[in-house]
């Protein structure tokens, strides 16, 4: 892997809640009444939402649309509360006033938004985060593997790389071969639990 980014839980600015914790003890005394919305069924940003929902124990509906920038428009409008979105893509409205964050996906704190809590300060084991990786065609020679793995990571060392990805609220995470497949099948283990647990039906 090269760069993990967080997704960030945001509600609009002028929302009631201020805490993660507030908007979790408001869902679970109207269960089934809060929506948040997802750009399709099975993206990140869908069982992220409902890994928080299992985990959480609360009872919130998921309103899968066709395409990213419905779900940013839905929470502006005030139609529904939460959005649960890639930092990237929320960070410009954050500061920019229009949204408040409630909390980051990763078990860390983001260097963007220091001061925003992770959901795992409220829901203890929480982390969902995407990441960026370079794969090669099957049957690579491994020396070539290994050399190139030792030049990516040599890159993604320099300074003015790593400040690039912080920039837009990436951590540098350059990996081994064998880390990034072990990492992958975590994700894909995690995720298809997720499914069953929950019920998805995906198209």
């Amino acid at each position: 892997t090269l760069v993990t980014y967080p997704l960030v839980f945001s509600v609009r600015s002028d929302s009631r809640f201020r805490t993660l914790d507030e908007f979790i003890g408001f869902v679970k005394n109207n269960p089934g009444k809060v929506n948040y919305p997802s750009p399709g069924m099975g993206t990140l940003y869908h069982l992220a939402g409902e890994l928080f929902v299992s985990m959480a124990g609360i009872d919130m509906q998921h309103v899968p649309f066709r395409g990213g920038s419905e779900p940013l428009t839905e929470v502006l409008s005030g139609r529904m509360e939460l959005l649960i979105d890639a930092l990237t893509n929320s960070y410009p409205h954050i500061q920019g006033g229009k949204f408040r964050p409630l909390a980051v996906t990763s078990l860390a704190r983001s260097a963007s938004l220091p001061n925003v809590p992770t959901v795992a300060q409220s829901v203890p084991g929480y982390e969902a985060s995407s990441f960026l990786g370079i794969a090669g065609p099957p049957g690579m020679p491994g020396a070539v593997v290994e050399r190139a793995n030792r030049e990516v990571r040599r890159v993604v060392a320099l300074p003015e790389i790593a400040q690039r990805f912080a920039e837009w609220g990436g951590t540098p995470s350059a990996s081994s071969p064998e880390e990034m497949r072990r990492h992958v099948q975590s994700e894909i283990e995690k995720w298809k639990q997720v499914v069953e647990t929950r019920k998805i039906e995906l198209p």
